[in-house]
């Protein structure tokens, strides 16, 4: 049976031995619902509690401000679907480079009857005057996310967020909620939510080694609704019996990825440097500077994405031609690109190389052969 070699980690990374330890401990253990009243439902509770607060302790936040969910995309859907419950109608902006979970709403939005602006990002980052010429004295809901999920570019979210803080001064205090999707920066690059002054952020544990159908919502914000509703855990934001062994395993591995952030970004660093300079004769889409180095996209000239990817996996390799939440929509990476400015022909051809703290150098080397010899061979 062929190996595989795995650098898809932007789309799901694989849980490490101490989160998956500790899934199944707790799965096994802790057999009550959080919501019974009898010793079993105590026990689960008292541990989903701990749960919230060695996280809370980790990203040094209040213990009201955090939500558990289903991951980033139903941690973005509640804060939009929260403007369901809005009367008057009044403004949002978006980038062009979100992720699916928060552009499929602009659709949804525009419906009913709110107005969208959405920002391109020119080679890959937002600017402040554009931002600031988007604004408008109607604007309620501004959201840009932390880290690109197709070439990495990481935005200066502290300054968007004063430059939004500003205008509200300038325009009496009237309050805009800014959200970041933040799903590709916990563990992978160092940040303060409080310093980033955002209402609101989402992060799904499948990014840093934890469970799949697991993350959680930061929010601060007490308008922020849910239109879902159940059973009232979580504060009435996200209803339904909460996924212990997942929040849990969850948590440890959000400790694991934030105490060893340096020694794996410098690890992850030292390969992306490798790839970009055994690969040097292609053009690479994600900049260096002001860049996760967790992802590297490339163009590969002449040859379509989806067939060059195709062609890696049958030698063992896995790569993605766009974010793995839209590879069944056509074209939604290409339109990522095409927002950063990207020409077109680099657009249809590239490819995004992604990884973790378990990608090692000699399987690097082999990807970087690899892509060396399908280009040659079909130049």
């Amino acid at each position: 049976m062929q190996e595989i070699r795995y650098f898809d980690s932007a789309a799901t990374t694989i849980m490490s031995r101490t989160a998956l330890d500790v899934y199944q401990h707790v799965a096994s253990t802790y057999i009550g619902n959080p919501s019974s009243l009898h010793a079993e439902g105590i026990k689960a509770k008292e541990k989903l509690d701990q749960a919230r607060e060695d996280l809370c302790a980790l990203l040094s936040v209040p213990k009201e401000t955090i939500t558990f969910t289903g991951g980033a995309s139903e941690a973005n859907a509640i804060v939009f679907n929260s403007l369901v419950w809005r009367l008057q109608k009044p403004h949002v902006i978006i980038s062009n480079i979100e992720h699916s979970s928060i552009t499929e709403y602009v659709r949804l939005m525009k419906q009913l009857g709110w107005k969208v602006t959405t920002i391109n990002a020119p080679g890959g980052f937002i600017k402040r005057e554009d931002l600031r010429k988007a604004l408008t004295k109607q604007t309620r809901l501004v959201s840009l996310m932390l880290v690109n999920n197709v070439v990495g570019t990481i935005q200066d979210i502290q300054a968007l967020v004063e430059e939004v803080r500003t205008y509200e001064k300038e325009q009496g205090g009237r309050k805009i909620h800014f959200h970041t999707d933040a799903t590709q920066a916990l563990g992978k690059i160092p940040f303060s939510l409080e310093s980033l002054g955002v209402d609101s952020a989402a992060f799904s544990a499948h990014k840093f080694h934890g469970p799949k159908g697991v993350g959680f919502l930061y929010n601060i914000d007490p308008a922020i609704e849910s239109l879902s509703r159940g059973g009232g855990q979580e504060n009435g934001l996200r209803p339904g019996t909460e996924n212990l062994p997942g929040i849990v395993s969850m948590v440890e591995a959000a400790k694991e990825a934030v105490g060893k952030i340096a020694e794996h970004e410098k690890q992850v660093k030292q390969i992306n440097t490798l790839l970009r300079q055994r690969l040097s004769f292609l053009q690479t889409i994600s900049p260096i500077e002001s860049c996760s180095p967790y992802i590297l996209n490339i163009a590969t000239k002449n040859l379509p994405s989806e067939v060059f990817t195709r062609m890696l996996y049958d030698k063992g390799f896995c790569v993605s031609s766009g974010s793995a939440c839209s590879n069944n929509a056509k074209q939604k990476g290409e339109g990522v690109l095409a927002s950063m400015q990207v020409p077109p022909s680099l657009a249809k051809s590239s490819i995004r190389i992604s990884f973790s703290a378990d990608t090692t150098t000699e399987e690097a080397e082999a990807l970087a052969e690899a892509i060396t010899t399908l280009i040659q061979e079909h130049a």
